[in-house]
């Protein structure tokens, strides 16, 4: 790979991940705690590529000065045998296909994947076993707001029923399976690649006509049941009101 082709890539890649990290977009990649992270990073592969351009620059002109080193006898100007310089029929080879690197950074730059959504929960599996089935008790509110995750957890897990004839507040996406409308979330412990589905059914009928990918605010309570494990951990969730929202900034929970 030829070195200005190095120096663009390092360019292009620094921008792209200082950019994903100052708009926010990174949070379809990777956690919140890893924005230090990705702005380090970033301002490393950005001063590299500009002392590497610098270094370059000052060759080019004390090479066009004469300060060069003498080419030797037997080279043909660039300081080393032809035979050493040149490909296959005496000219140089350009490595043109290094250039297809730069795709997936223009990518990352100019165009902002969708985070994981209803078709990623239809692929997997739900997985909601906790390390530690003790639950810390519920605020005593009247409407208590959780996340989707600890609402499964605690729907399959915790043998003190902390969720019987509490009203809880979830926030998710909408996704619409032979079984019923579902509220979903995607779960990720360190990044996109890792990412897992918790889904709560949702009974009532007032889901049944929303568009999957649809991100609603939900009210209601836990229907007991006695069939978690067979239901595969998926609990339902009696709607008591629900209301369309914009996509969370953080689209994913943690």
């Amino acid at each position: 790979m030829r070195r200005e082709t190095q120096n663009v890539l390092l360019l292009l890649l620094g921008g792209a991940l200082l950019k994903i990290a100052v708009t926010g977009d990174y949070l379809r990649y990777v956690k919140p705690t890893h924005q230090p992270w990705l702005v380090g990073a970033g301002i490393v592969m950005l001063v590299l590529a500009g002392v590497a351009i610098v270094r370059d620059v000052r060759d080019g002109a004390r090479a066009a000065a004469g300060d060069t080193d003498e080419t030797d006898d037997a080279g043909d100007g660039r300081g080393c045998a032809p035979d050493a310089c040149a490909g296959e029929g005496g000219h140089e080879h350009t490595a043109r296909s290094a250039w297809l690197i730069v795709v997936p950074v223009l990518a990352v730059l100019l165009v902002a994947p969708p985070a994981l959504g209803a078709d990623s929960v239809l692929r997997t599996r739900q997985n909601t076993e906790p390390g530690n089935t003790e639950f810390a008790p519920l605020p005593p509110r009247e409407v208590v707001s959780l996340p989707v995750g600890d609402f499964v957890a605690r729907a399959g897990w915790d043998e003190r029923d902390s969720l019987d004839g509490r009203t809880v507040r979830l926030t998710g996406f909408v996704v619409q399976t032979a079984d019923g409308p579902q509220l979903a979330r995607m779960t990720m412990s360190c990044c996109a690649a890792d990412a897992f589905a918790v889904r709560t059914g949702l009974t009532g009928g007032q889901a049944d006509l929303l568009p999957s990918d649809t991100w609603v605010e939900v009210t209601g309570q836990l229907v007991p049941a006695d069939d978690t494990r067979a239901r595969d951990y998926v609990p339902d969730l009696a709607v008591r009101t629900l209301r369309e929202i914009p996509r969370p900034e953080e689209p994913y929970e943690t």
